[in-house]
Parts: structure tokens; C-alpha cells; sequence
């Protein structure tokens, strides 16, 4: 019981924090502090759970690959592409609420960190014929971003789940796909549905005279494909090559400063706009509080506590990755973290991994160390818990539907 109001009492530091309006990377730092104290460690363990995040190859790749993503986001965005891309999806005749729902949903296809910044763009350009407020603008985009996340075979946790559960990977989407459709919906009834325009767009562009294309319709139909191509051969560079994040998004920055034939000023103002002092020390201050987490041990007396107690590997799962993900902000952290109890203690119970992983993306999902949130709430300006709220609402929807689908009320 120690360990758990330890670890809630240091989530309550940092969120107090940063509703303060206080930068992430500090108010991470001070949970670390936080946590070291309340559970007694020595000052030489934080210094070496500093040392180790520095040491880590891991956080390097996180920080260079999310450099890289910031780069790739400030070419589409200032070269004009994405509102071109806009434009030729209005000529398409789809509505508005589809593309601020759809932009961020096709570009969670892609697993790549910090990757809520390349459909912030799409859904700013898409809400402005609607009244929303940053904070409804991050939800939106935050949400929709992550439906696949049950689903896409390309997911690190999902890929990380079918391992240590030995549940094969077609199984576990076949029994988790039907909350990406429950996450379509509660998102929309939430989000979108009550949203209110405030004016018209223009009309769409159409074929002249003669049928054919125009100028101005094949210019966007290239947009197009430069906006896609990169996110896709990104897919392919990681997924089909097996290339580290970092490397394959260096590549396509690198290609795409030659195909958009930047000059040096536009050069440095991308590599300026890439190196953001907040975003990457907010970043680093995330993993030196996982890695602090995991020097400290404290998570052991929460499990250690639930063993105690006769209770339901359902719920023991739940709360397990409930607590992984909250805490880590990452599917690969609350899966590894929980699944291999969760194995232990039901073995082979694809309902207790399907509880566990639902509940598990709804602590990634709430937790205030999730990278795509904390860049969301960057691009927009939104307020940390205003833009939470809505995501809270969705969860218990979520939540409570695993939980009914199982009858563990």
C-alpha cells in the first residue's frame, strides 16, 4: 500500500505542476526528486539513474528521431503542402469533421515518436471553420491519432504483447480490433459532434471545360504525394529494412530538403525549429523519471500487494497496465512492465491480456508523460488538464466497455 500512495502522490507533484503552467522537463525533474525521496534511495541512485539515461542508446534515438520528425513537420507545413493536401480532400467532397478526424487517424499508421506533430498541422488547418478551442483542437488530434494502436501489426506493443504472451499476433488483434471501432465512435460523440461552424469554406476546385485536369489540380495531386511519400517510406525504411527511427527519418529529412530544394536559410530555420529546448528537455526529464522508477524498485510493492489479495486476474491485469502505462506514457513500457505478470499469474487468458491492454493504453493515454500529448499541447498552446479532460471521458467510456464485454462488474 506504501508503494502505491507513493507512486500516486508523485503523479499528483507532477500534475499539480504542470496545471501550474510549469514546463514539463522541470516538473518531471521534480517528480524524479519526488520519488527518490519518498522512498528513501540514496542520492548517488538518482545520480545513477541520470548517468544511465545519459548512457542509454535508447535515449538518443528517442531525442534524435523526435529532432528529425520536428524537421519533416516544419517542411510539410512551410512549404505548403499541407494545405494543398487540404485542399485536394475538400475536392473529394469530404466534410471538414472527417479530415480533422481522419488526418491524425491515417497518420497513426505510422508508429514513429513524437508523431502527433504531423497531423497537428492538418487538424489546425481543418477546425477553421469550426469554433473549437486549442485544448478541443489537442484532444481531437491526440485521440484520433491513436485508435490503431489495437490493431496496426506494426504497433512496438502490440508486437511486444503477442511475444511475452505467446498469443499469436492474429489473435490478439482479432480479439482487440472491435475498441478501434468503439474508439471511432466515442471520439466522435465526444469531439466532433457537437462542434459548431462558423462560416463557410471556399468551393471546391473542379475539372475545367474540357475534362481535364488543370494546372493548379496536378500541382495538388504532387503535394499530395510528397506529403504521403515521406510517411511512407519511413514505414518502409523502419518496418521493411529493419532501420533504427532516428537513421530513417534522417534519410527522409535529407531527401526532402533536396526535393523541396532548400536553401541555407530555410535549412537553418528547420534545424532551429527541430532543436526546441522544452520539447527535448521535457523528453529526457520523461526518461530519467522511467528510469528512476525502475532503480527505485517501487512498483514491486505493488505487485506484491495484489498478490496478496485473492482477486481477479481480470482486474489484476487492469490495474497492472493501468499503472504501467500511466506511469510510462509508452504501449512498450506498460507492456513490459505488466504482461509478463499478468502471464504469470493467467496464463494463456486472452481476456485477461485484452483487459490488460485495454486498460493499459488508457493509462498511456492519461498519463502525463505520453510524448504525442505533450507535443500536442506544445503546437496548439492548449492548457494540460482542460485538454485532458475529454480524453478522461473517452477512456472511462473505453474502460467501461472491456469491463462489461468480460463481466467483471
Amino acid at each position: 500500500m506504501q508503494s502505491v500512495g507513493i507512486i500516486f502522490f508523485t503523479l499528483i507533484v507532477v500534475v499539480v505542476l504542470l496545471h501550474r503552467k510549469i514546463e514539463i522537463g522541470h516538473s518531471m525533474l521534480a517528480g524524479s526528486l519526488v520519488l527518490t525521496a519518498l522512498t528513501f534511495s540514496s542520492p548517488l541512485l538518482f545520480l545513477h539513474s541520470f548517468v544511465m539515461t545519459v548512457r542509454l542508446p535508447n535515449t538518443w534515438e528517442i531525442l534524435i528521431a523526435l529532432f528529425f520528425v520536428m524537421c519533416l513537420e516544419y517542411q510539410l507545413r512551410t512549404s505548403g503542402l499541407l494545405d494543398e493536401v487540404m485542399a485536394v480532400a475538400r475536392t473529394k467532397s469530404f466534410s471538414d469533421k472527417f479530415l480533422l478526424a481522419g488526418m491524425p487517424a491515417f497518420l497513426g499508421f505510422l508508429p514513429s515518436l513524437g508523431g502527433a506533430l504531423f497531423s497537428a498541422p492538418m487538424v489546425e488547418n481543418a477546425s477553421r471553420r469550426y469554433a473549437m478551442s486549442p485544448e478541443q483542437k489537442t484532444a481531437v488530434n491526440y485521440w484520433f491519432r491513436h485508435i490503431w494502436e489495437f490493431a496496426n501489426p506494426i504497433m512496438p506493443g502490440l508486437l511486444l504483447a503477442a511475444q511475452i504472451t505467446r498469443i499469436p499476433l492474429s489473435d490478439l488483434i482479432g480479439s482487440l480490433f472491435i475498441y478501434v471501432l468503439v474508439a471511432v465512435l466515442v471520439g466522435w460523440l465526444v469531439c466532433l459532434a457537437g462542434i459548431k461552424e462558423l462560416g463557410d469554406i471556399p468551393p471546391a476546385e473542379r475539372l475545367d471545360e474540357t475534362g481535364c485536369e488543370s494546372v493548379s489540380q496536378r500541382r495538388s495531386r504532387n503535394s499530395v504525394l510528397l506529403t504521403v511519400g515521406p510517411i511512407l517510406l519511413n514505414i518502409f525504411l523502419v518496418v521493411g529494412l529493419n532501420l533504427a527511427a532516428s537513421l530513417s527519418m534522417a534519410i527522409v529529412v535529407v531527401l526532402m530538403t533536396w526535393v523541396l530544394r532548400q536553401n541555407v536559410v530555410d535549412i537553418k530555420a528547420m534545424l532551429r525549429h527541430g532543436l526546441d529546448r522544452k520539447l527535448l528537455w521535457g523528453i529526457g526529464s520523461v526518461l530519467l523519471f522511467q528510469q528512476v522508477l525502475q532503480d527505485t524498485g517501487v512498483l514491486t510493492g505493488v505487485v506484491k500487494m495484489l498478490d496478496q489479495f485473492q482477486i481477479s486476474p481480470l482486474i489484476v491485469a487492469g490495474v497492472l497496465a493501468f499503472s504501467g502505462g500511466i506511469l510510462t506514457g509508452t504501449s512498450g513500457g506498460f507492456v513490459a512492465l505488466s504482461m509478463p505478470i499478468i502471464v504469470a499469474l493467467a496464463p494463456g487468458n486472452i481476456a485477461a491480456v485484452s483487459v490488460g491492454f485495454v486498460l493499459g493504453i488508457a493509462g498511456q493515454m492519461l498519463s502525463p508523460m505520453h510524448l504525442c500529448f505533450l507535443v500536442t499541447i506544445r503546437y496548439f498552446g492548449a492548457d494540460f488538464v482542460r485538454s485532458m479532460r475529454p480524453i478522461a471521458i473517452m477512456e472511462v467510456l473505453m474502460v467501461g466497455f472491456v469491463l462489461l464485454r468480460y463481466g467483471v462488474f
